[in-house]
């Protein structure tokens, strides 16, 4: 005995010197570690936007042609054929009041887009949180409080009444061990104890006996499922009629409280009956006004993604009433259309025999050429007035700037001019003035390139660097003690699937590793390196 106690210390002590040995181990590796650190201004990359590029015609000059808005009344014509012009000068003035009209009309349309892409927007948050209906739990199966265990035929003190708890024979009033009475069938339960069961949702059996000390039936009564208070005595047997046959029945029209269950040897079967309608429920619950579990994952995602598609549409009717409004309030202020040149009127029309699609004043510029061009609906808000465009020329391949002039804001028909929008989309016919000096010529195709807007411009790291830990971001990277922290980041958008945009919480002056690997913990040492991983 004393030689087994010995070897199994010796065992223990062996054990515990390797485990020991082990952590002192891994605790002087990780003294040891070091991490390497590149600084952030070797890996970043700058990423500006894609340019549009779209195609186009030259004009023959500068030409600013004014159509009538059915929708307005031209209250003073400020032009006739042959006068000279310049740049800014009104041509022709409508009603205020019309103007006033027009503009509210579209600011109206502005709001009507926001509440659209409002509410479109809170549908599509619904449908992300929505429970497929693979996730739907089952329901579980209701379970009866287990049976005590009695002894067959037992010496039994049958109770007259049922007073207090005290008087059970067994257990403790919970679903899995129910208080038990030995009664006989003109035993009465005491209106107090139902009301005690009532409020304190004991478990009870009530467990009748013949004069032989068979066991003939039971009640089975939960205090929980009572709903009204008690105001009688109940008596177990009132409602049990034993037959001449041996058999037993009951009457359901009495009073019952609980569950019925024959017991005795002699019954073919049991007789069951449960009074309880609106029983306590330990199970799921899933909300009615809920859509959760009635679609399949297939069909939520199939949702989302036509809910996405609606918001980006509706997106594209704001911008699109953005610039009108912006235009409409740009006519009500002044009160006038503006020449975009400086030129003469080469025609003014008759107000009242105007043929349909003709312009009615035209104004040709002195000198230079004017480009035409055509934009998609979805890529309406990259061309403004004023703004600037590149345009090459296919024969010969000269450059030159132009400045956008003005904008037809009625959709035209689609064209191969913009040939690599989406041909579903509204287009809209623009015009720019070329600034440079060129030797381009009238009828002369082009390519127009708009660049890419400034806030499309962002700072890209490899997307190996950056670690995602529930739903944020974070890099490792070196603090002023040349130790390693964890830094969390702000990302954005993902391009090439290998760089992502760090929003904010880096800059070019940090140092970070990669955040990968045993050994990689804040806290140890780091070491600068100018490798960087792609």
């Amino acid at each position: 005995m004393k030689k087994i106690i010995i070897a199994a210390v010796c065992a223990a002590v062996i054990l515990g010197g390797t485990f020991g040995a082990y952590k002192i181990n891994e605790s002087r590796k990780s003294k040891k570690a070091v991490a390497k650190v590149t600084p952030v201004s070797l890996m970043t990359d700058s990423y500006w936007g894609d340019q549009l590029e779209l195609s186009g015609v030259i004009t023959s000059g500068n030409v600013q042609k004014v159509m009538l808005d059915n929708q307005k009344l031209v209250d003073e014509v400020l032009v006739k054929e042959g006068d000279t012009v310049k740049k800014g000068d009104p041509l022709m003035k409508y009603d205020m009041t019309a103007l006033e009209l027009d503009a509210a009309q579209k600011e109206n349309a502005v709001s009507m887009a926001e509440v659209n892409i409002k509410t479109a927007k809170k549908e599509l948050t619904k449908l992300k949180n929505l429970k497929p209906s693979e996730l739907m739990p089952t329901e579980p199966e209701p379970t009866d409080p287990p049976e005590p265990v009695i002894p067959e035929k037992p010496s039994v003190n049958r109770l007259a009444t049922v007073e207090n708890s005290s008087m059970a024979v067994t257990g403790d009033g919970s679903a899995q061990n129910p208080l038990v009475f030995i009664c006989s069938a003109e035993t009465v339960v005491k209106k107090a104890y139902l009301q005690t069961m009532m409020q304190n949702q004991t478990y009870s059996v009530f467990r009748v006996y013949d004069d032989s000390n068979t066991a003939i039936y039971q009640w089975t009564v939960f205090g929980g499922y009572i709903k009204e208070t008690p105001t009688e005595d109940w008596c177990v047997g009132e409602s049990v009629t034993l037959n001449n046959d041996g058999g037993i029945s009951l009457e359901f029209n009495a009073k019952i409280y609980g569950s019925f269950k024959v017991l005795a040897e002699e019954a073919a079967e049991d007789i069951y009956y449960d009074n309880y309608e609106d029983s306590v429920y330990t199970g799921f619950h899933i909300d009615p006004n809920s859509d959760d579990y009635a679609y399949s994952r297939a069909e939520i995602a199939k949702m989302i993604t036509e809910k996405e598609s609606e918001i980006k549409s509706l997106e594209l009717e704001k911008k699109s009433a953005e610039l009108a409004f912006k235009t409409a309030q740009a006519q009500k202020e002044s009160g006038s259309i503006i020449s975009t040149m400086d030129g003469h009127v080469s025609s003014v029309g008759d107000l009242d025999n105007l043929e349909a699609g003709t312009p009615f004043i035209v104004v040709e510029g002195q000198s230079g050429l004017s480009v035409t061009g055509y934009v998609g609906e979805m890529n309406l808000d990259k061309v403004a007035v004023g703004s600037f465009i590149n345009v090459m020329s296919w024969e010969t391949g000269e450059s030159a700037q132009a400045e956008v002039t003005e904008i037809n804001m009625t959709p035209v028909s689609y064209s191969s001019q913009n040939w690599n929008e989406n041909p579903n989309s509204s287009t809209y016919e623009f015009t720019a003035e070329i600034t440079d000096d060129t030797s381009m010529s009238t009828d002369m195709g082009i390519s127009i390139t708009i660049p890419a807007q400034s806030e499309e411009s962002g700072m890209f790291i490899p997307k190996v660097y950056v670690r995602e830990e529930d739903g944020n971001y974070y890099v490792m990277k070196a603090d002023e003690n040349n130790r390693l922290k964890k830094q969390y980041v702000k990302t954005g958008r993902i391009i090439y699937g290998s760089q992502i945009e760090i929003k904010s919480g880096l800059s070019e002056s940090d140092k970070i590793c990669f955040p990968y690997g045993k050994n990689i913990k804040e806290g140890i040492k780091t070491k600068d390196s100018d490798e960087v991983l792609w």
